[in-house]
C-alpha cells in the first residue's frame, strides 16, 4: 500500500549467515571444526562432494583429488535455491560416506525444499526467532539439520534411530530456553556418533535405543 515491492520484505536471495553472521560463531562453538565456513554455491558441485581439485595422470586423463576423511561441511543456501542444494547434498552423502554435513535454512519457500530436507538429515530441529544467534528481527524460524557419517554395521544409517528422534525433539525444546545447553547437547551428539563406528553392532544399537525386535529381524534377514 505504501508503493514498495512486497518481495523486498523477503530475503529469498540471502542465506541465514548472510542475514545474521553471529549464527556462524554459534555453529563453530559446537562443531568439531571450529573454523568451519559455509560452502559457496560453486563449491556445492565439487568441494561438497569431497573433490578438492585434480590432476592429469600419465595418459592425460583428468583425475580428481579427494579431501581427507572425517571432514565437516556447512551448507547454508538462500531459500530460493535450497532445493537445488539439497539435491547435491543427497548425492554427495553417498559419494563420501565418512563426511558430516550441517544444513541451515530460514523457513522461506519451505514447500520447495522441506521434503528433501527431511529426507537428507539424520537430526532436525527448528530454532524460533529470539535466540541470541537468531534474534526476533529475523522473523522466520531457522531450520537446522545434521547428516552424520554412515557406520560400518547396523543400523548403517542413523536416520530414524530412536535416539536421533529424541535428540531432535529435545533440541527444539532447549533452543527456546538456553543457547549454551543446545550447543552442549550437539557437542555430545557429535562425540557419540564418532564412537559408534568403533563399537559392536549390538552395543551401537543399544546406544541408539533401537528396539530389540528390530535388531533380531535384521540378523535373520542378513542370514537369509
Amino acid at each position: 500500500m505504501a508503493g514498495k515491492d512486497m518481495l523486498s520484505f523477503f530475503d529469498l536471495n540471502k542465506s541465514a549467515l548472510g542475514r545474521y553472521l553471529p549464527l556462524l560463531w554459534w555453529i563453530r562453538s559446537w562443531c568439531p571444526d571450529n573454523r568451519i565456513a559455509p560452502l559457496t554455491p560453486e563449491e556445492w558441485f565439487e568441494k561438497g562432494h569431497g573433490i578438492v581439485g585434480g590432476h592429469l595422470d600419465k595418459k592425460g586423463v583428468w583425475m580428481p583429488d579427494h579431501e581427507p576423511s572425517g571432514k565437516v561441511h556447512l551448507w547454508a543456501p538462500p531459500p530460493a535455491i535450497a532445493d537445488a542444494m539439497l539435491e547435491q547434498l543427497l548425492m554427495a552423502r553417498h559419494k563420501r560416506t565418512d563426511t558430516t554435513h550441517i544444513v541451515i535454512i530460514p523457513r522461506l519457500f519451505g514447500p520447495r525444499w522441506r521434503r528433501l530436507f527431511h529426507k537428507a538429515c539424520d537430526v532436525t530441529f527448528v530454532v524460533p526467532p529470539g535466540a541470541s544467534f537468531w534474534p526476533t528481527d529475523m522473523y522466520e524460524p531457522l531450520w537446522i539439520g545434521v547428516l552424520f557419517p554412515f557406520i560400518p554395521h547396523r543400523p548403517w544409517c542413523l536416520k530414524r534411530a530412536p535416539l536421533m528422534v529424541e535428540m531432535g525433539w529435545k533440541l527444539r525444546q532447549v533452543c527456546k530456553e538456553s543457547d549454551f545447553l543446545a550447543g552442549h547437547i550437539l557437542r555430545k551428539l557429535f562425540k557419540l556418533t564418532r564412537r559408534l563406528a568403533t563399537l559392536p553392532a549390538s552395543v551401537a544399537c543399544g546406544l541408539l535405543h533401537v528396539p530389540r525386535s528390530r535388531r533380531v529381524s535384521n540378523v535373520f534377514s542378513h542370514r537369509r
